[in-house]
């Protein structure tokens, strides 16, 4: 049995990319609406992420960092089942794709310097834009490689799921150059200043990890939510305001920084507990 025919029986379906093609076209142009996304080739993320990640990044590595005191200490990751104890936070999210300008600029301008100063009083969140088929296939709007940043970004915060600064550092890291998703110096760099193990990431993104379930849970949080523009951010669930086309649009109380702070303080409930 050929590698192709293999796929095909161990996940059910064809593969919708021939294994000989190739895996990044840098001529791919994105679809204006998600919608139109069943009509593109089918993106579909399994067995081919893992190799990919071992010929694009070669064996894992071990990282280190330096802790507050200055002493080297290897990252060790956190159980992905932890959770916090603090229910007085206020749930804050940002739904966004990995290849996107507008998620680039929402991050930059907004998202980042409020969790500077209120990273203590969310429940913080990113969640991923796209579409799931009618035979269970992912979608992303910027083709394969925006699949892959998506989970490594959500791997990343699976990994680390009470520690924002370091999930959100690292996807950031790759949206601020998401023009160059997935190439090896990026992931390395981005990973490396942020303590995050390639083993780990590799682990999750493989064809026995979590990555894909976890894109899948993450693209069907934003349809249930009934996001379809990437960035849009969302303060206790609601539509708090959203970047389009390099504009903010729909924003109740403002888009500046100051103005999601203060939306953030005026909810926060500093002594509740759970």
């Amino acid at each position: 049995m050929d590698e192709k025919s293999a796929m095909e029986k161990r996940y059910g379906r064809k593969s919708p990319l021939p294994l000989d093609q190739k895996k990044h076209d840098s001529s791919f142009t994105a679809p204006s609406d998600i919608s139109r996304l069943r009509s593109r080739p089918v993106v579909y993320i399994t067995a081919i992420i893992f190799a990919f990640l071992i010929i694009t990044y070669g064996l894992p590595v071990r990282l280190s960092i330096f802790n507050p005191q200055g002493s080297p200490e290897t990252i060790r990751t956190q159980p992905a089942h932890a959770k916090s104890n603090r229910t007085g936070l206020v749930p804050l999210e940002a739904h966004v794709m990995s290849k996107c300008p507008d998620a680039k600029q929402c991050l930059e301008e907004l998202v980042v310097p409020a969790m500077e100063q209120v990273v203590d009083m969310v429940n913080f969140r990113l969640s991923y834009i796209g579409s799931v088929d009618d035979n269970d296939t992912l979608h992303c709007m910027h083709g394969q490689t925006e699949c892959l940043g998506n989970m490594l970004s959500l791997c990343a915060s699976n990994l680390f799921p009470n520690n924002a600064k370091i999930s959100l550092g690292f996807s950031t890291c790759l949206i601020m150059s998401y023009k160059r998703i997935p190439s090896r110096d990026l992931v390395q760099t981005c990973a490396l200043e942020h303590g995050i193990s390639f083993e780990a990431l590799n682990d999750c993104v493989s064809e026995e990890g979590k990555g894909l379930d976890l894109l899948e849970a993450s693209i069907k949080r934003s349809q249930e939510a009934g996001v379809k523009k990437s960035c849009t951010v969302r303060v206790a669930e609601e539509i708090w305001c959203i970047m389009d086309d390099g504009k903010w649009t729909d924003c109740k109380a403002g888009h500046e920084v100051k103005d999601l702070v203060k939306e953030i303080e005026s909810r926060y409930k500093p002594n509740a507990t759970g």
